[in-house]
């Protein structure tokens, strides 16, 4: 593939005055095309109304389809309403880290502000906020992690609980945890009188902090179209639809299943661009193995194309990606290219990626889930949902999406996607609700209930490595230790344990490895050279 060039920069003379000017007039230019796209956002017509609901209700639902504006511009449309005052902080959750960094990174562009004042983002290992940051976009297992330290969330007026529908572990968790806070900061808003305790039990109703708060906002947002399901769980909360945009997609499906559909998405690709129509494809995949395959397929397809045609950049994304390569989806593509990008289940409602025409959709995805006999989680290749194949058919404007699987295929898929939270171990939920003073798991407010006998396989599980005591609460020291630690709770007592063995070193190293897919990183480039030294007559 040719190589791209770029222009060296021009050298600044210092003196020409028509610099400043010019500099000036790129950043109104910017700033007028940026208020320019805001307005045109779907969700811009609902602003008036969307604060509206928000004053009068304690609980809504907003519904909006990806693309709509609803993750970037309704925390500023509450700020601007006045949802932050006397330094209180609209919090926004994402199920994703690459959501919460990129999407606060926007919000604080169109803000005009630098990231990490009005507008931050907090994720495990990086926390780019402040004292001034009044917009916080975070991970949903960031906020858990921050109620152990502040179980009422008083740092905020509005919680925000973006893409609802993904049901991921701490999302469920956070959900339940945020119905008892928002009683209890209601409770004692209509007593009119501060907490007097020092001591957190939300099973006994006791809270910590001795001044009074406001009673929390809280927004479930959701890409779903079925708003019911947390309506209900929220006691009849008010939902609000908010309109996409209306593009037609073209659905095509093959006659026959695709028994090899990582070469189907290769063949398709090429089918895609050898038609000569602008517009980038996204196409999904389940993970980095197939990810990185389908790259060098590409690639190595392209150097049997004419050199014309050879206008293709593959861009892959996926979760253990580094996050400056991450961002690369996001970058807008060269003249006279395609952009391909290579994406696991991120994409589907996560992040928006602009320029996108085609969607190749394989139908399957990788869910993890857990084995109660041998006690271990795996990641399994199943079908999606029809929730997720209808996320995916999205592209912006109008484009065509590409299922390789039949249309009969398509009416056997499950309506929606299984709870994570019903498919995996649940010891390290256990440990984190008993942290925040939840003794009664069973009796937890879930939105869909574990079974009793994984509940009960998981305290049997923390009993035996000494995160509980004989009475089922969390033991001291051992269990407020562990529950410290954002880690797997075996992983938990190992670090705690090599202490008194003295091999915390050794031991930090083995937990570290085991808690990442991999820390190796293998760029296409450094291959493709590694394998031409090796054998260059492969090339």
């Amino acid at each position: 593939m040719p190589s791209i060039s770029r222009s060296p920069l021009k050298e600044q003379k210092i003196g020409n005055l028509n610099q400043g000017s010019k500099a000036s007039n790129k950043s109104l230019d910017r700033n007028h095309w940026i208020l320019q796209q805001r307005s045109s956002l779907p969700i811009a017509s609902a602003e008036r109304r969307l604060v509206d609901e928000v004053r009068k209700n304690g609980t809504i639902i907003i519904v909006g389809e990806t693309g709509s504006g609803k993750t970037t511009q309704l925390p500023q449309y509450l700020f601007n309403a006045g949802f932050c005052r006397d330094g209180k902080v609209i919090g926004i959750t994402q199920p994703r880290r690459v959501a919460a960094v990129t999407v606060a990174k926007r919000v604080a562009e169109e803000c005009n502000v630098q990231l990490g004042q009005k507008v931050g983002y907090a994720i495990r290992f990086e926390d780019a906020t402040s004292s001034s940051t009044r917009i916080k976009y975070m991970t949903d297992g960031l906020l858990l992690r921050e109620a152990l330290l502040d179980p009422i969330l008083s740092r905020y007026s509005v919680i925000i609980v973006d893409e609802a529908h993904e049901r991921t572990v701490h999302t469920d968790v956070l959900l339940g945890l945020l119905k008892k806070v928002q009683d209890a900061r209601l409770k004692q808003h209509k007593l009119d009188k501060p907490y007097v305790n020092n001591v957190v039990k939300f099973d006994n109703e006791c809270h910590s902090s001795n001044t009074k708060f406001a009673p929390l906002k809280l927004i479930i947002m959701s890409a779903s179209l079925d708003a019911k399901g947390f309506s209900e769980y929220f006691c009849g909360a008010k939902a609000v639809y908010v309109q996409g945009r209306q593009y037609p997609v073209d659905i095509l499906y093959t006659y026959h299943p695709e028994p090899d559909y990582v070469d189907a998405t290769v063949i398709t690709i090429f089918q895609i661009h050898s038609d000569g129509s602008p517009g980038d494809i996204l196409a999904f995949l389940t993970g980095q193995e197939e990810i990185e395959l389908v790259d060098m397929l590409v690639h190595e397809r392209l150097k049997q194309l004419p050199e014309h045609s050879r206008n293709i950049l593959t861009v892959p994304i996926y979760s253990s990606l580094p996050s400056e390569q991450q961002m690369n989806v996001f970058r807008p593509t060269p003249s006279n290219f395609r952009k391909v990008i290579l994406a696991t289940n991120i994409a589907e409602t996560s992040v928006t990626i602009p320029g996108v025409k085609y969607v190749i959709d394989p139908g399957v995805v990788k869910s993890r889930y857990y084995n109660p006999v041998t006690g271990m989680e795996s990641l399994i290749i199943m079908p999606i949902s029809k929730a997720q194949a209808l996320q995916r058919s999205w592209a912006r404007g109008s484009g065509k999406c590409f299922r390789l699987y039949p249309e009969s295929e398509f009416w056997k898929l499950i309506d929606s996607t299984v709870p994570e939270i019903k498919r995996c171990s649940l010891s390290n939920v256990v440990l984190q609700l008993k942290a925040l003073g939840f003794d009664d798991i069973i009796g937890f407010d879930f939105m869909d209930k574990p079974s009793r006998s994984a509940i009960k396989q998981s305290l049997q599980e923390l009993y035996l490595l000494g995160a509980l005591n004989d009475d089922c609460k969390l033991s001291d020291p051992v269990g407020i230790q562990m529950a410290r630690f954002p880690l797997d709770p075996i992983y938990s007592k190992a670090l705690i344990l090599s202490g008194e063995f003295r091999c915390l070193e050794e031991m930090l190293i083995v937990v570290a490895m085991l808690s990442v897919e991999s820390i190796f990183y293998s760029p296409r480039e450094k291959l493709e050279e590694v394998l031409y030294t090796v054998h260059p007559n492969i090339f």
